[in-house]
Order: structure tokens, then sequence, then C-alpha cells
């Protein structure tokens, strides 16, 4: 019998439901038997498909109300993956948008990160200024010069990185000095595809729409001026920390917010739509494919990762700034073309899951016999 080498999991939390947490879903299934190491846990947000019984949260899921102050707890999340112990482990895979990267195994543990992002918040002062105001950033900024030299000497600890996209490996390059591997993410491309009949009550509004947590960070209120200064109708799928403001700059135009949808209701959104609409700089961009997936051309601001995914001016148009006008001008020249469905679709069947999984496994094979 072949040695099998023992192997654990890390992510950085299930506080909320993303794009990351379905990637990492992902990861589990091809490792069923891998216990999972977490920072903290809210057991209502943690995917369904994951058993209880594999997940070992840290020290945090013990502090009272911890699920709902997380981001209050910053200071505590180096330490919480620092403090777990992989001494019996052959190989630990993490997938981390922040902090998992930072465990510390024993010299013959090999350790290899798939990286999503790397903290937006310690090396983007733009994002830092969105959400805080100037007092409090003057008075956590040692906390934050702390955490990015931090983080910069615990990105060493990985063995071998695997980027979610060219823009990652990048950063990954430039901040941490650091070579890597890129493997994209996926989309369930059988369950996002172009209609076989359109629900003629959602294509006769004629809408664009945008997909997105609502952070301040996104520009989403770029979409709603560029809306409401053209007349069209637009609808936001998401919910977060920017919806009641973005809601007010809405008043009494043809935007409406949708909250939360389930995925064939979004499915249809996508189907019906005239564009999907992304003001954001996205590190990779799994809307983009979706949309590609259901047969749709794409809107995008012209940085990150969305640069890897659209063919201009065949799956999609970009805008150069992040401005309501440099918007429109997109939105007005993309009304003039005859997007086709069958090259949208075709864009997006680069992104496949069977795609990621043959890649991924041959990675980690590869890397683990070169060790």
């Amino acid at each position: 019998m072949s040695y099998q080498p023992k192997i654990a999991l890390v992510h950085d939390d299930f506080i909320q439901a993303g794009g990351a947490e379905s990637l990492f879903t992902t990861i589990a299934s091809i490792w069923p038997s891998a216990p999972i190491y977490t920072s903290l846990v809210d057991w209502d947000k943690l995917p369904s498909v994951i058993d209880r019984s594999r997940v070992r949260p840290s020290f945090i899921q013990n502090i009272p109300f911890a699920q709902k102050f997380y981001k209050a707890l910053l200071p505590l999340y180096p330490l919480a993956f620092e403090s777990f112990d992989f001494s019996e482990f052959d190989l630990v895979i993490s997938s981390t948008t922040r902090f998992a990267k930072s465990i510390i195994t024993k010299p013959d543990t090999i350790h290899i990160c798939y990286i999503n992002s790397l903290p937006r918040f310690l090396y983007d002062e733009k994002i830092q200024s969105d959400y805080l105001p100037r007092w409090l950033r003057i008075l956590i900024k040692p906390l934050l010069s702390w955490l990015q030299r931090w983080d910069r000497i615990a990105a060493q600890r990985v063995d071998f990185y695997i980027a979610n996209s060219q823009n990652i490996k990048n950063k990954v390059n430039e901040y941490y000095q650091c070579n890597t591997d890129v493997i994209y993410p996926f989309v369930d491309l059988s369950a996002f595809r172009p209609a076989r009949v359109h629900k003629w009550s959602l294509k006769a509004q004629n809408y664009y729409l945008v997909v997105s947590r609502l952070s301040k960070w996104k520009k989403i209120d770029v979409a709603i001026k560029a809306a409401v200064n053209m007349g069209i109708s637009l609808k936001i799928v998401g919910t977060g920390p920017d919806e009641a403001r973005l809601k007010r700059l809405a008043v009494k135009c043809q935007i409406e917010f949708m909250g939360r949808v389930g995925q064939k209701s979004l499915v249809q959104l996508y189907q019906n739509a005239q564009a999907l609409i992304v003001t954001q700089e996205e590190d990779f961009g799994i809307a983009a494919i979706e949309a590609s997936a259901c047969g749709i051309p794409v809107i995008a601001y012209k940085k990150g990762g969305l640069q890897e995914i659209i063919i201009d001016g065949q799956t999609g148009i970009f805008f150069e700034k992040q401005s309501p006008k440099s918007l429109e001008g997109a939105i007005a020249r993309a009304s003039k073309i005859q997007w086709k469905v069958p090259d949208c679709r075709k864009n997006a069947m680069r992104f496949s899951w069977a795609k990621f999984v043959e890649k991924l496994k041959q990675v980690i094979s590869s890397k683990t016999v070169s060790r």
C-alpha cells in the first residue's frame, strides 16, 4: 500500500458566505477526511456540505459575541493561527485572504497556501480611509504598521503559494517576494448558463445588474450615479455595511436593491440583464465569470483581475476611471455592440470546476513530490 500523507486544512474564518468559502468547500471535498482549522465560526454560515465535526476553531470562538464583533478582535488573529499545533501532519493546505497563511509548522511539514487576496486593510490606504475616520486611523496606525510587518514575516512561513490570478501572483511577488503558481477559481457552469427561454417580465425591463457585497470600497455609488444620469434601470444584488448610504443615493430612480437572492433567482437576473457592471478593482472577479457563463457581457473597471477574465469588445468592455462619466461612456459604447451569447459562454468555460480540481491536485502533488 502506498504512503498516504496526513493532511490538515486551514481557512481564515466562517463568518460570512462568499466566493472564498465556496472555493474552500471544494478544497475540503477533495480531502474529505482532513480536519479544518479556522479562527472563528458562525455555525449558521458554515457551508452545509462541511461536517461540523471536522472544524477546529481557535480560542477566539470562546470569546462572548465574537461572531458579532469579529472585526474588533483584529489583534488576536495572528495569535489564533500561531496557536494551532500541526506537528502530527505531513501536509497543510491553507486558503486565505488574510491570516491563515501565518500558521507555524515543523520543518518536515509542507505548507501550501491558496491565496485569494492580500489583507486589503493593511496595504490599501484608500480602503482604510473609506472605513475609518481620520482620528481612528491615527490612533490605530501603530497597530496596522505592526500587523503589516508581521504579515510580511509570517508570509515567509509558506513553502509554496498558489495564487487565484496573475494579479494576485504579482502582489505576492511585490509584497512578500515569493513566487507562486496560478490556478483560477471556478463557477458552477451547469447552474450558470444561458437561458433557453428568457423570463420576459425581467427581460422587458432592460436593466443593468450589479452583484456585489455593498461595501464602500466596491464603489457601487459610481454605478448608481451613472444609472441616475442616464435614466437606465439598475438592479443591485447583495447586502453590506454601505447599503443605507447607497439607498439614499438611489431615491426616485429606477434602481432596485434585491438583497440576498438564491442561486436560481441570481441566474435569471444574469440571463435577462443587458450587462453586469463591476465598479471595483477586483482581485479576480467571480461575478464576471457567472455573467459570461449566462451569456451576457461585463462592463468593468479596467484594473485588477478582471483583465484576465474579460475579452475587451468580445465578452465585455472596460472603463478607465472609477467615475460616473467614465462608466456612462462605457455603457453607451456597450449598447452599440451586438454581443454574442456563445462567445461569452465559451470564455466562461475556461473556469470550470473540473479544471480547478485537476490543476490543484496536479500542483499539490508536484510540490509534495519535489519536497
